[in-house]
């Protein structure tokens, strides 16, 4: 085959072409820093990314449920633990109430400070967090417990409940379910009966039964502390399981965007030493063409 000046001078133009392709993607791996700007240039690498990306999504889908279950439990910890020292008072009080040394206006004092006891528990029983109420169950948009004084006598006395026993299920981690709340529908009322009974029974000064009442109450008082603390320690045991869950699926995250890092981010040192070569290979080529279009005569471009 001859080998004309105008064949030569075309291969020329060609290889700068091919060149400067190469030198143009090179400089857009090191200016955004990754291997694939576009699916074609690497179809199995963008697949791979596209995988683990939507992996990555489930994964913060889980981390914010599970945060967001561990935020609920760390305030019903608060409240429930308020809860026991509220209700350890107004058991110290009645208990001080049933000693013979008390006299009647020094458990009227006392009966005082237990309806001031009553209220905070109230307030309690009725914690809101990010706008729900805690202790309501599947009702969480109103107060769940109120206090009415039915016999108009000045005392809050009845305990109305607006809540339900509804039980909050949360998915925390694939085929992972935790329930994230504590039933305040009994624990509290009961507990705010108890409190109510032990005021009452401190106020009945005269009464020839006053002394069983402060018993019972007592007795009462001991047991709906022991339910709270039984509650805590449910919370608590669900706090550790979302704890855990949650570090793993950190670790999770981590690996999942180091692999991602792997498919995607361009090694820069190995980068930029390609993309010197290859500007000393295209200068050359440059240079090489140059001298080849130079060669090519006027009686070349005519024919």
């Amino acid at each position: 085959m001859r080998i004309t000046q105008r064949m030569m001078t075309d291969r020329a133009i060609q290889y700068m072409d091919e060149n400067l392709q190469r030198l143009y993607k090179l400089q857009e791996k090191v200016a955004s820093g990754k291997e694939f700007q576009r699916p074609s240039d690497n179809p199995s690498g963008v697949a791979s990314a596209l995988n683990l990306r939507s992996v990555l999504r489930m994964n913060n889908a889980y981390l914010d449920s599970a945060a967001n279950a561990e935020s609920w439990m760390s305030a019903t910890d608060f409240a429930l633990i308020q809860t026991t020292q509220l209700a350890s008072r107004a058991l110290n009080l009645t208990r001080q109430g049933i000693s013979d040394t008390m006299g009647d206006e020094q458990r009227m004092t006392l009966a005082a400070e237990v309806n001031m006891i009553l209220q905070q528990v109230l307030s309690v029983a009725n914690t809101n967090h990010q706008g729900n109420y805690i202790f309501a169950g599947f009702k969480t948009v109103n107060p769940p417990f109120a206090l009415t004084d039915s016999n108009s006598d000045g005392y809050l006395d009845t305990v109305v409940r607006n809540g339900d026993n509804g039980v909050i299920n949360r998915l925390i981690a694939p085929s992972l379910t935790v329930v994230q709340n504590i039933s305040g529908y009994d624990l509290f009322n009961d507990l705010l009966v108890a409190i109510i009974n032990a005021r009452d029974a401190l106020m009945n000064n005269g009464d020839p039964n006053q002394l069983t009442q402060l018993q019972n109450a007592i007795a009462a008082l001991d047991s709906q502390i022991n339910n709270v603390n039984e509650s805590l320690t449910t919370n608590g045991a669900r706090q550790r399981e979302v704890r855990l869950t949650k570090d793993r699926l950190e670790k999770a995250q981590i690996e999942l965007k180091s692999l991602l890092s792997q498919k995607e981010d361009v090694n820069m040192t190995e980068a930029i030493s390609y993309l010197q070569h290859q500007q000393s290979v295209y200068q050359t080529v440059l240079e090489v063409g140059k001298r080849a279009i130079s060669a090519l005569s006027l009686f070349d471009l005519l024919g």
